[in-house]
């Protein structure tokens, strides 16, 4: 497993109450951040169930993994396949429980699980997960949203319909009776930091902020509440999560 220096922060932002939620488990490999929705209650449950869930399945895992390629022939406890089933106990988790106050929940998660210098991202719904390298920020993960989806299919986003779904899912988990994850496996090396966040850190700080904050050093934990700092500073109002691992 990667060696690593791991800081996560969040704030309410300009909410009531915080729906985020994030999951700093280094002795796991895993960092992972989810965004909540579903109402005032629903959210901030269904968040902290999503990755509660994830965390204990790949805890019950752990010693029965072997080193995961990426390919289709990866074996059942490969860290691609572990992440999937895990998101797919916390899919199980959240729908058992949508009733009453909580019927409408659902959450986004990006999460990373590091295995022998590679790490596999996943995501569903529209928290991302950054790689900056030498400088030079790149996304991993792609939005699952009615805008990335248009954007996607080459149609015109400068419309009112487009405007009043910028920020509607297209899956989340919890959300529909089936959930696909989706992955990509990273290769890693010293110097490099992974960013995951809600939107309401990424929204504010675009990649020519995020850089340079996250140039000016210091630990992980420095540069992660630098970047939540900078996000309310900012007029962020929505809730604002952030994790930064630095491999080492």
């Amino acid at each position: 497993m990667s060696r690593t220096d791991s800081g996560a922060a969040t704030h309410v932002g300009r909410r009531p109450n915080n729906e985020d939620s994030y999951c700093q488990r280094s002795d796991l490999g895993l960092f992972a951040v989810a965004d909540g929705l579903g109402g005032h209650e629903g959210g901030e449950v269904a968040s902290q169930l999503v990755l509660r869930t994830v965390a204990d399945f790949l805890s019950a895992q752990q010693g029965q993994q072997v080193p995961g390629t990426p390919s289709e022939g990866e074996p059942a406890n490969g860290p691609e396949s572990l992440i999937v089933q895990a998101v797919r106990q916390a899919h199980q988790e959240v729908r058992a429980q949508q009733s009453g106050k909580l019927s409408m929940m659902a959450s986004t998660i990006t999460a990373v699980l590091l295995r022998d210098g590679e790490a596999v991202v996943c995501n569903l719904g529209d928290s991302r997960t950054f790689l900056v390298r030498g400088g030079v920020l790149r996304r991993l993960t792609r939005d699952h949203t009615v805008l990335a989806e248009m954007e996607e299919a080459g149609l015109d986003t400068k419309n009112p319909f487009a405007a009043m779904h910028r920020n509607s899912l297209t899956g989340a988990v919890g959300m529909e009776a089936s959930v696909e994850i989706e992955c990509k496996h990273v290769s890693l090396q010293a110097g490099d930091v992974l960013v995951l966040c809600s939107d309401g850190l990424y929204e504010p700080v675009p990649p020519a902020v995020m850089v340079p904050l996250l140039e000016q050093g210091g630990s992980a934990q420095e540069m992660a509440e630098r970047l939540v700092a900078e996000a309310y500073n900012r007029g962020g109002t929505d809730n604002i999560t952030g994790i930064v691992v630095r491999i080492l």
